[in-house]
């Protein structure tokens, strides 16, 4: 008897545990080596283990350095993979009730750079290009009409690399930078500084991001 009741003890605390775990964390345990080669699954799962816990849910990476989780909810994780990389997940649902995962892989050099990728939940990638609009570097600019297009250009000339960072903000839109501030001289970069927006904000509507 004693057996059976300690038996369906544990049965229900593992149910408990199963129902616990955020979303995102089950697709974090399940995502390809391929995509985060650099943390085994054990690894992540005791990331989120240390994050439930409220420790610090840092662990060893296989490429000697350490990695840190820094935010999970149920839908957003954020992770620090070094001192010069992050990577973030967000999950969202479309219009048919589906759920896709944005990726988003940000590496600074110093100037940060993103890449983002879209998967659905059996972690096959779909076109970014559907999900997500492109932001030209000249929506980065607001310029008075008196200035001539030549000006223009000009100014914006010394942009030979667009570099940008993204970020999910805590109301799912997309937080679009602009890094030139570090990759530009200071000089070309005062020059642009009066004209520029330092953000461009992409909102999901169930479809895609506008």
């Amino acid at each position: 008897m004693k057996l059976r009741s300690l038996l369906l003890l544990l049965f229900f605390t593992v149910s408990i545990a199963s129902q616990a775990i955020e979303p995102v964390a089950q697709l974090f345990v399940s995502m390809p080596d391929s995509l985060l080669p650099s943390i085994e699954v054990n690894r992540r799962k005791d990331m989120i283990d240390l994050i439930h816990a409220g420790q610090k849910a840092q662990t060893a990476t296989k490429l000697g350095g350490n990695a840190e989780m820094t935010l999970l909810q149920d839908s957003i994780l954020s992770i620090d993979l070094s001192s010069q990389s992050k990577m973030a997940m967000r999950l969202y649902q479309t219009h048919r009730n589906d759920t896709l995962i944005a990726l988003i892989n940000t590496v600074y050099a110093p100037a940060g750079d993103s890449r983002v990728r879209v998967f659905n939940s059996a972690w096959d990638e779909l076109p970014a290009s559907k999900y997500i609009r492109p932001i030209a570097k000249e929506e980065f600019f607001i310029f008075p009409d008196s200035l001539s297009k030549e000006k223009r250009k000009e100014l914006i000339r010394p942009i030979d690399i667009y570099l940008s960072t993204y970020t999910f903000e805590t109301d799912g839109s997309l937080k679009v930078q602009q890094s030139w501030s570090d990759y530009l001289d200071k000089e070309s970069y005062q020059q642009i500084r009066p004209y520029l927006k330092e953000t461009i904000e992409l909102h999901w509507n169930g479809k895609k991001f506008e």
